[in-house]
């Protein structure tokens, strides 16, 4: 079957939906963040066991996510006995119709790795970064993040038209 688009409808022969436009998009541009500056997207350090999501935007599978303003984002309660790592995503999710910033919680072990990300048809995580929670913590400091914006394997930046091929 041939496609092509996109044209102007008359009298109802042209119908495209968000899917159409997202697949155009795809081969356009890559996935991971803009990086307007160093901030954009950036995690640092909330009240308590939070974290917050600094302003910035992102592109995933052809559809935009933009935070307009800082997104604080709450971990789960330490563990008394061993740490954890969390991951902090941006996740497309086209059931729920949504791209949306979330934490992704660990398990509590004496050596502890960071959780898996998914990457099916259905869900696409770029990792912002990765929270070392400590056994008993009751708060976070800069230490404690580690930023993965620029992983490429993980998350990387937006690249339009040609995608960087990197050894």
């Amino acid at each position: 079957m041939e496609k092509s688009g996109f044209f102007n409808s008359t009298s109802g022969d042209r119908m495209y939906d968000a899917a159409d436009f997202a697949g155009y998009f795809a081969k356009l541009v890559s996935n991971g963040i803009f990086y307007t500056n160093a901030d954009n997207l950036r995690v640092t350090p909330g009240d308590g066991l939070s974290v917050n999501v600094l302003a910035g935007s992102a592109w995933i599978n052809g559809y935009a996510y933009e935070n307009t303003g800082e997104l604080n984002l709450t971990l789960a309660a330490a563990d008394g006995v061993n740490p954890r790592v969390d991951r902090i995503v941006v996740r497309w999710d086209a059931v729920e119709r949504k791209i949306s910033a979330a934490v992704l919680t660990g398990t509590a072990v004496a050596s502890p790795t960071a959780p898996d990300i998914t990457r099916s048809d259905n869900i696409y995580e770029l990792v912002l970064a990765d929270i070392a929670v400590a056994a008993g913590a009751v708060s976070l400091a800069d230490g404690d993040i580690t930023d993965r914006r620029l992983d490429t394997s993980l998350c990387g930046t937006v690249n339009s038209l040609i995608t960087a091929v990197y050894e």
